[in-house]
Formats: structure tokens, C-alpha cells, sequence
């Protein structure tokens, strides 16, 4: 099927510039279009093999480079992210299908009625969870690291929700298509317009970080993912380290 945000999305052969750039008060990661594959391509794999093509995945994190490779690796796999903070009832009632799986960066931010359940340490450089996991709870680096580096894209309609973010009044969803939709926001067209490779992202919510990486890489931009723990003067400074005339938000 025809499948707009896997075109989008970065291949193996994508070596010679960073897509990806994290700034958090700890770092600064660099990442290429060939490393997030791969790490798009493990997830995905990962997802596929514990919840099963299609799934739903809840996602419990905060925007953050590894939140950005579950995202992409779950619509490889042609699974669709939900992102919710916790578990609360109001979830529940409105999901006509619950998650499967529940990765996350906290222990009680996973999604308790879930099948699966994964801990994904933020440390960039960790290779596993830092301390004894919870019974039956997987390592969503240590268990992820043994699969391929290669995923062919699941056969997916652009019409399929690509993110799925639940509120007190029903829910909100966005699809394949429209993530990746042509029309530019202002923010790429004034990164574009001022000769930058680079946009910057800073956003509080997983869905509005994503839709910044994602209107980043549609532009044949980096995406310069800030913390939302960062401060002004981090987010000035990686302004200036890309080559950014200002500090531009999607």
C-alpha cells in the first residue's frame, strides 16, 4: 500500500548528515539518518515480535531521542502509538482497543492493563535498565539490541491513525497521511527561508514533538530535539551550535 510516513522516515543509506540532534541539561546527542534506522528497524522488530503486527503501543514517555525511535519503529511495524501519562479509568472506557504493549521511561508510568510490559532507561549511552526489573517486565534496550538492523515497512493505508492521544473528551487521532501531510508550518518555512539546515524543537507533549520531527524530516531538515527540561540559555546555545539565527518551535 502507498505509504507516505515510511517514505519519510530515514534508511540505512541515509549516513551523511545528523536527523536527529538531542540537547538535554546532561548532553548532546548527534544521531544519523543510518543510526536512527537502525534503531527504528529494532523496535520494530522488537514490537512485532511481542505484540504483533498492527498493535496498539503505549507509549509513556516525554519527548526524548529514544521516544522518537519507539515512535517511528511502531509505525514501521505498522502499530500505532498511544500516548497518555498513566493508565487512568477515563483511558480505558474510551479505547476500544487497549495497548498490548506499554514501554516506558518510569515504572508507574506503564500502562498497567497491558500485556507487555517494557522500561526504557533515558540514559543515552546505557545498554540496560539500571536496576533488578519488575517480574516480567522486558528491557526495552537489552532485549531490543539482539534483532535485526533491517525492517522492511508493514503494509499500511496513509489513512491509518499514526498517533492516538486519549482525553476526557474522547480522542484524538492523527493519521498516517496528515502526520506527514506537504503543507509547511511556519516554523520550517523561516528555517527554511533563513538558510538553516536545522529546526528546533521544544515541546512539552510526545504528539506535538513528534509532529516537529516529523514537518523537520518531510523539509530535509535536521530535527534539534531540545528537554523540555532545558532552560533558555540551553536553548539559545543550541541555536547557535546548529547554526539557527533563533530559536524557532514547531
Amino acid at each position: 500500500m502507498n505509504d507516505a510516513l515510511a517514505r519519510v522516515l530515514p534508511s540505512a543509506a541515509d549516513s551523511s548528515r545528523p536527523w536527529l540532534t538531542w540537547y538535554s541539561p546532561d548532553e548532546r546527542i548527534e544521531l544519523t539518518g543510518h543510526v536512527l534506522s537502525m534503531w527504528h528497524a529494532k523496535c520494530a522488530g522488537f514490537l512485532t515480535a511481542e505484540a504483533g503486527p498492527g498493535a496498539r503501543v503505549h507509549l509513556g514517555m516525554t519527548p526524548h531521542w529514544r521516544t522518537v525511535t519507539w515512535c517511528a519503529g511502531a509505525w514501521l511495524a505498522g502499530a500505532t502509538p498511544v500516548l497518555l501519562d498513566s493508565g487512568d479509568s477515563f483511558v480505558e472506557n474510551l479505547l476500544d482497543e487497549p495497548p498490548s504493549i506499554s514501554v516506558a521511561f518510569r515504572i508507574h508510568w506503564l500502562f498497567p492493563s497491558a500485556d507487555v510490559q517494557v522500561l526504557v532507561t533515558m540514559g543515552s549511552l546505557a545498554t540496560h535498565w539500571p536496576t533488578p526489573l519488575p517480574p516480567l517486565t522486558l528491557d526495552g534496550i537489552a532485549d531490543v539490541m539482539p534483532f535485526s538492523d533491517h525492517f522492511p515497512p508493514a503494509p499500511t493505508d496513509g489513512s491509518e491513525p499514526a498517533l492516538i492521544v486519549p482525553q476526557r473528551d474522547g480522542l484524538r487521532t492523527t493519521s498516517r497521511d496528515a502526520l506527514v501531510a506537504p503543507a509547511q508550518s511556519d516554523a520550517v518555512e523561516k528555517a527554511l527561508g533563513t538558510g538553516a539546515r536545522a529546526l528546533l524543537i521544544r515541546e512539552e507533549t510526545v504528539e506535538r514533538a513528534m509532529r516537529g520531527v516529523m514537518a523537520a524530516w518531510r523539509a530535509g531538515l535536521t530535527a534539534v530535539l531540545i528537554s523540555p527540561d532545558a532552560d533558555a540559555a540551553l536553548v539559545s546555545a543550541a541555536a547557535r551550535q546548529e547554526g539557527i539565527q533563533e530559536s524557532i518551535h514547531e
